[in-house]
């Protein structure tokens, strides 16, 4: 009889595995698992990760802009929200800041508040916009949102929507036989 030890398997763990054979016919198969650690080696931790409910805290000023559907057919209703992410320490720089949606297609929607003063702790931070606007014939449109303090931009994102053209958009004048 002969035995025959392979490497050791990455994928499975098992460090080594020997196969015995008689005649060329395998006997018996032995597995031998990696030493597990001892108390003076520990195994080494994973980096904690924030399990699904626990949102980390931003440390850059980010504004993520999403519209539905993406593509459609004309006349096309669109939903465009957004939300804005801001450390802590920059927080008192977008309180009651002004929100400009411009649609790409020569319109734009605005909403403005009057706020009272900031108190830090106490004020509260616009942090998830939403609109809604149909655009009427086929075409490309740059969607963007704009966030306005003193008629300074502070913050500003865009995305595109393509409108495919649809039964109401004219194809043209029919072709000369």
């Amino acid at each position: 009889m002969r035995s025959h030890w392979p490497r050791a398997s990455r994928l499975t763990g098992v460090r080594a595995v020997a196969f015995t054979f008689a005649a060329g016919v395998p006997l018996a198969v032995a597995a031998q698992s990696p030493p597990s650690p001892t108390p003076a080696q520990p195994a080494p931790a994973a980096p904690a990760k924030p399990g699904p409910f626990v949102e980390e805290k931003p440390t850059k000023v980010t504004l993520d802009l999403r519209v539905t559907p993406a593509v459609s057919f004309s006349p096309a209703r669109i939903r465009a929200s957004a939300e804005l992410k801001v450390p802590d320490d920059r927080i008192s720089e977008f309180y009651c800041a002004a929100v400009e949606w411009d649609w790409g297609d020569l319109t734009e929607s605005e909403e403005s508040n009057e706020c009272e003063p900031y108190e830090a702790g106490v004020s509260d931070v616009q942090r998830r916009f939403s609109a809604e606007h149909t655009f009427q014939t086929g075409g490309r449109y740059r969607v963007t949102l704009r966030l306005r303090r003193n008629r300074k931009v502070i913050a500003s994102t865009s995305t595109t929507v393509t409108v495919r053209p649809g039964v109401r958009d004219a194809i043209g004048p029919d072709p000369q036989p």
